[in-house]
């Protein structure tokens, strides 16, 4: 009976609330009492929120379940109450309960993306914020979490993401289509001026010193034209990216780079890097293509390193330069990747993930390092490997 009484003025209290809250029995009686209070006093705020409001407990039991919970998932508080949510929401969590925890004991809150199933099937995308639930005193006895609804957002970014990819496709083929035209068109033109310039000059040998410097000079201009058009080409997309692979294509660029450039490269690519997917290898000289661009733009640097190679399952790219490096804003380190250099840097990183790859971008005093990481898809590899060994 003792008991019962003494449970008597916190069942009150929450009583005296239109939200059902489950507390953990605390030693202290008045605290339990001035805790549920201000529970009560702020469930009418919650009324208010249209996002999902949720209160877990120590043990990962839901202990407050908001109406706009209730709205976002299916389920009513009764059936909710008890339950563990990542249980009942079938989360997926961007890393392990352990790792965020860790992070909400040195930080005010955690923030990230998960993947959820309502009552009804439907598997959404909320933006969550947890932060610790602590009592009066400052000891843990859960966690707050907010959950905003954000599958139409992510929706349209992917919808976005597969334009992107698609235009980034055409613009490819439109490179490959230019540069068969110029070599094919203009740069037989050039190759017939030529010929019928050389006839020309065998034709007038033995000619006054004016003709013959007049027609040496436009036989230099003829072929200067006709290198042009051919690196123009090469540039809008080198052939033997499709006839012999990745590796010779970023050797070529490379050295032709380095002499346009005065900027010297050192390229470590091993003998058996082998052939990979025709995106993934247009991607890779695409992404190389653009960053030693900005090198040469932006960094100020005389040299200029570039690293590739394959491990099991991934194909790893890093490009590093000793320049002035970049001042990298201070936001979210995704925000932050995405302002670099504005449109160069957004054509590299929309590559990476239409390919499903990771990157990464460090720049100090020291200069500039960019990684990018691809997966390999086994059965792509195996496939190339066979028709390697037919060829």
């Amino acid at each position: 009976m003792a008991q019962k009484a003494a449970q008597a003025p916190i069942q009150n209290a929450m009583s005296s609330s239109s939200e059902d809250l489950r507390l953990p029995v605390t030693p202290s009686l008045e605290s339990e009492v001035q805790l549920a209070e201000e529970l009560r006093q702020k469930t009418e705020l919650l009324k208010l929120s249209r996002e999902a409001v949720l209160v877990v407990d120590l043990s990962d039991k839901i202990a407050f379940w908001s109406d706009g919970a209730e709205q976002l998932y299916g389920w009513k508080r009764a059936e909710a109450l008890g339950k563990s949510p990542l249980e009942l929401l079938q989360t997926q969590l961007p890393r392990p309960v352990a790792q965020i925890e860790t992070i909400l004991r040195r930080e005010p809150h955690w923030e990230g993306e998960l993947k959820q199933t309502t009552r009804y099937g439907a598997r959404i995308s909320v933006s969550s914020r947890w932060a610790l639930w602590r009592d009066l005193s400052g000891r843990t006895l859960g966690r707050f979490q907010l959950d905003s609804d954000i599958t139409r957002r992510k929706n349209v970014e992917q919808e976005l993401r597969v334009l992107s990819g698609r235009l980034l496709t055409i613009r490819d083929e439109e490179r490959r289509r230019w540069a068969r035209e110029l070599h094919d068109s203009v740069g037989q033109l050039l190759v017939g001026i030529t010929m019928n310039l050389s006839i020309l000059q065998r034709q007038l040998d033995g000619a006054g010193p004016i003709d013959g410097k007049f027609l040496s000079e436009s036989m230099h201009l003829t072929n200067e034209a006709l290198q042009e058009i051919r690196t123009l080409s090469y540039l809008l997309h080198p052939p033997m990216l499709d006839e012999v692979g990745l590796a010779s294509a970023l050797r070529w660029f490379a050295s032709g780079f380095s002499k346009r450039s005065q900027i010297e490269i050192d390229l470590e690519i091993p003998e058996s890097l082998g052939r990979f997917p025709r995106d993934l290898e247009i991607a890779a000289f695409r992404i190389v293509q653009e960053t030693l661009t900005n090198v040469h733009r932006h960094s100020g640097s005389s040299t200029a390193k570039i690293n590739i190679w394959r491990s099991t399952n991934q194909l790893r790219l890093k490009v590093e330069d000793q320049g002035k490096g970049m001042i990298l804003p201070a936001f979210g380190k995704d925000d932050r990747e995405n302002a670099i250099l504005g449109v160069g840097i957004s054509g590299i990183r929309e590559r990476v993930r239409q390919l499903g790859g990771q990157m990464q971008i460090r720049s100090g005093e020291w200069g500039t390092a960019l990684e990018v990481v691809f997966p390999l898809e086994e059965s792509e590899l195996n496939d190339l490997g066979r028709g390697a060994a037919e060829d």
